[in-house]
């Protein structure tokens, strides 16, 4: 059968393919335009809505484009959110827009963790870089539409003398509305569903919405196709179910959404201990400064501006963007202090600080396919966001800021970076607000099965047939904001498979 509408694979439908994606985020987008456009049959399938579905409302994005509703906790050392998109063009919908590319340093550690092999290298992804930075429209945020926040950052950049400034991000048609997270109301955004789906789909890939599958078919020892529930966007109910054969499966649903269905297929056994293991997830927490002049730090491009220094490795503060009743909560207003503080909330700059993290965590599944999330922070990374919040704080005041607090228990008000770090000295884990949005490294690439789930060809050590090609297969955590690894490994990935 051959699918022309989201809605045709209500009832029992059956497909063959040459490739089966089960994803349409980063990763699998890329994989697919490579697949396809080397004439291979490929079919994508998305749990999420086959259109966007967006509106300016946390509660709505997280029902229709968040993974279990916006939802995920990881439990262990604390609890904390774990955020993960889902839909047609998966978290590329509802992030930043944020680009980096992988620093060198990590590719040089990925090609020794792969035993030499340079596939993944600097040298041949460069090339891959350009190409996809090219396809989604990546380019420095333009001061017209970067807001105050972004500039508030970009002036502290300069005056301290460190690296960042104004960040490149995937939005050639910003309007600097600030609502990226909630997926861009105006097309803005190049996302994956406006350029590298299209391109898979006008060479022939079948891209179908609202499948969640539940199961990966394996027959002789290999893998042959997956089974799934076609669901109503609105409601979620069963409408039918979908089986789609094909000679090679395509796991690429991300850090989270990877693990949980190799998990809940039991497959986990078979595919060895690194299945779900060694999870990493840039925990990091936030410097909210009040200022003189006027802000409105949910005006203007989300996320637009960066830093970093040398002296603190793996540290990684960018602009934080909220809209006035999240910035509230965060300030710990409620009630009548709430209402008294509404017309101070324009003033307020923030900025986050996300730390490359050495602490690890885990991912199963429950009986019923919810994710089942452990995490357990490392010390170090702790002291690490302590001094990443210390240097935030003072490239704040040095881009006009005057007063300084943090979501921190008891943490006060300061002005001197100083005198915030004096008071983060003696605090715990739990004092912190934490949130964690890149989860990776939860099925990595390697060549040893007890500590990696797929090889540097990106198919199972133990299950012919079966690859995977998302953010879960990094071998270690990776320090930047991952969205341009995952296409640019999955276009590699795809290369090496059109040719095999």
């Amino acid at each position: 059968m051959t699918l022309r509408d989201h809605t045709d694979a209500r009832g029992t439908t059956t497909m063959d393919a040459d490739v089966v994606v089960v994803g349409s985020g980063p990763g699998g987008a890329a994989l697919s335009r490579v697949l396809a456009e080397a004439g291979q049959r490929v079919v994508v399938l998305e749990e999420g809505p086959a259109r966007p579905n967006f509106r300016p409302n946390q509660a709505h994005v997280s029902r229709y484009h968040m993974q279990e509703g916006g939802t995920m906790l990881a439990r262990g050392s604390k609890i904390l959110p774990v955020a993960a998109g889902r839909g047609v063009g998966g978290g590329s919908l509802v992030n930043s827009a944020i680009c980096f590319r992988t620093p060198d340093a990590i590719l040089d550690q990925w090609t020794d963790v792969l035993g030499g092999d340079t596939r993944y290298g600097p040298q041949r992804l460069g090339p891959i870089f350009e190409e996809i930075e090219a396809l989604i429209g990546v380019g420095p945020t333009r001061d017209s539409i970067a807001g105050e926040n972004n500039r508030l950052i970009a002036r502290g950049v300069a005056k301290l003398g460190l690296v960042g400034g104004l960040v490149d991000r995937n939005a050639p048609s910003c309007v600097g509305c600030g609502l990226c997270n909630f997926g861009c109301p105006v097309g803005g955004k190049g996302s994956v569903d406006r350029n590298l789906l299209p391109m898979a789909m006008a060479s022939g890939a079948i891209v179908q919405g609202d499948v969640k599958v539940h199961r990966i078919l394996v027959e002789n020892d290999r893998a042959v196709g997956v089974v799934g529930t076609v669901q109503d966007t609105d409601t979620r109910e069963p409408v039918g179910e979908l089986t789609v054969r094909a000679e090679r499966v395509v796991v690429c649903a991300g850090g989270i959404g990877t693990p949980r269905l190799l998990h809940h297929s039991g497959l986990a056994e078979r595919l060895g201990p690194a299945t779900g293991a060694g999870l990493h997830i840039h925990p990091g927490n936030a410097v909210v400064a009040r200022c003189d002049h006027i802000v409105k730090m949910w005006s203007g491009a989300t996320q637009g501006a960066w830093f970093e220094d040398p002296a603190l490795p793996g540290v990684l503060p960018h602009t934080m963007s909220l809209p006035p009743g999240a910035l509230l909560l965060l300030l710990g207003q409620a009630g009548l202090a709430a209402k008294q503080m509404m017309h101070q909330l324009k003033h307020y700059a923030g900025c986050l600080v996300m730390v490359s993290d050495k602490g690890e965590g885990t991912v199963s599944a429950s009986a019923n396919g919810r994710a089942k999330i452990h995490y357990a922070f490392d010390p170090g990374d702790l002291e690490r966001i302590k001094k990443g919040m210390v240097l935030t704080a003072e490239v704040l005041l040095a881009g006009g800021a005057k007063e300084l607090t943090a979501p921190v228990h008891q943490i006060g008000r300061h002005t001197t970076a100083t005198s915030l770090g004096k008071a983060l000295e003696d605090r715990t884990i739990h004092d912190f607000i934490m949130y964690a949005s890149h989860p990776m490294a939860s099925c990595r690439m390697g060549t040893d099965p007890q500590t990696s789930v797929i090889g540097p060809d990106a198919q199972a050590h133990h299950l012919p047939g079966l690859y995977l090609a998302d953010s879960s297969i990094f071998p270690t955590s990776l320090g930047v904001n991952p969205q341009l690894t995952t296409m640019a490994l999955a276009t590699a990935i795809a290369r090496d498979m059109a040719q095999a």
